[in-house]
């Protein structure tokens, strides 16, 4: 009659411990498999013209501004050289939004990083200017 609750107690302690090590490594409850908290910095590109000609600087800051407004997808080349394009958090992507403000400008991200078929995505949390 003891053995049950005992062997329910112990199945909640390991599920409670298996959850706080999820949070405390970088990875949320329900968080999609490879994604991970992270706090990247570069510039926030508009990838139509860094794609198609490399625009990307001091001297295109006025251009990927101008792209930014009209809807052209963004990204961030961060320090290391990578390429991420920039999306919105489901539930609050006011975030992104201030990214989107901030094309030209070179920026501190945080957020999760997920890749799929070559594409490496960072969903905004956070963004502060440099």
């Amino acid at each position: 009659m003891l053995r049950r609750p005992l062997t329910v107690i112990a199945l909640a302690l390991s599920l409670l411990s298996a959850a706080g090590y999820l949070r405390a490594s970088g990875q949320a409850a329900g968080a999609p498999p490879g994604s991970s908290g992270v706090a990247l910095s570069g510039e926030v590109l508009d990838m139509a013209c860094y794609i198609q000609s490399g625009g990307k600087g001091e001297m295109h800051k006025a251009c990927a501004a101008k792209c930014a407004k009209m809807g052209q997808p963004v990204g961030l080349l961060s320090s290391d050289g990578r390429l991420y394009l920039l999306v919105a958090d489901h539930v609050d992507g006011g975030p992104y939004e201030r990214a989107r403000a901030l094309a030209g400008e070179q920026v501190t991200i945080k957020g999760e990083v997920a890749e799929k078929d070559g594409v490496s995505a960072l969903t905004v949390h956070d963004v502060r200017k440099r």
